[in-house]
């Protein structure tokens, strides 16, 4: 299988090492180039478009705050002149103008720092599903087609859960969210969360995180508690 190319863009040097771990440890990428700032990632493209007459990337591994400039302006210039590939925004930007012009530029997902391997390998996962389905030429066959490709995207239309949830399990969690919403501030940890559904706290944190990308969940992390940091979940949404 061929390997998918890769961009990082990040200028804190542990940080962009331990990308290329995950990377390694995901399998099936090879880091083609880090650049540190705005000036390095537009001066590595404008070079690999004039000797090899494309990009060479088809990942983009994107930090928003570079010593020298935003993020996304390599991506407007790298959208400019053609690039379709997919962009995984990786950054501690969480304002909603900087959100915005990430998702009208397509980026396909946005990961808020700091996280794990296991976010970052759910969102590569799911950046390779849009990739697959959106590969080939041609056109959609149908209605299902074209929503599935949406779907993978993070927009709006039809959508299944992932494998290994369940309708009813996804409702009690709902359920336990929405009635914890009645109390303003309360958020409620996936240990929490479990206990109340009768689930585990991995099993839980599924569903949460699952909530957390459909929009319908705040996550934020819980200060002031003993052991390891933990996220707590507050429901947002309006539907059931």
């Amino acid at each position: 299988m061929t390997s998918e190319r890769v961009l990082i863009v990040e200028d804190e040097t542990l940080t962009a090492a331990t990308y290329g771990e995950y990377l390694s440890r995901a399998g099936g990428y090879r880091q083609v180039h880090l650049s540190p700032t705005l000036a390095d990632a537009v001066r590595f493209l404008s070079t690999q478009r004039r000797e090899h007459g494309s990009f060479g990337v088809d990942l983009v591994l994107l930090d928003m705050n570079l010593p020298d400039g935003h993020g996304l302006e390599v991506l407007r210039r790298m959208r400019s002149a053609g690039f379709t590939g997919a962009v995984l925004a990786m950054t501690a930007a969480t304002d909603m103008e900087t959100i915005r012009q990430a998702m009208a530029l397509g980026v396909v997902q946005y990961l808020v720092k700091p996280f794990g391997y296991p976010e970052f390998a759910e969102r590569l996962r799911s950046v390779r599903e849009l990739s697959t389905g959106l590969s080939g030429t041609g056109s959609a066959g149908s209605q299902e087609e074209v929503d599935r490709a949406f779907r993978h995207h993070g927009t709006s239309g039809p959508s299944d859960l992932p494998k290994g949830l369940v309708e009813d399990t996804l409702s009690t969690v709902i359920a336990a969210l929405r009635a914890a919403a009645d109390h303003p501030g309360t958020g409620r940890s996936a240990g929490e969360v479990g206990g109340a559904v009768g689930t585990s706290r991995v099993t839980a944190r599924r569903y949460l995180e699952h909530l957390y990308r459909q929009g319908l969940v705040e996550r934020t992390a819980r200060h002031g508690t003993p052991g390891r940091p933990e996220n707590e979940y507050r429901w947002i949404g309006t539907s059931p």
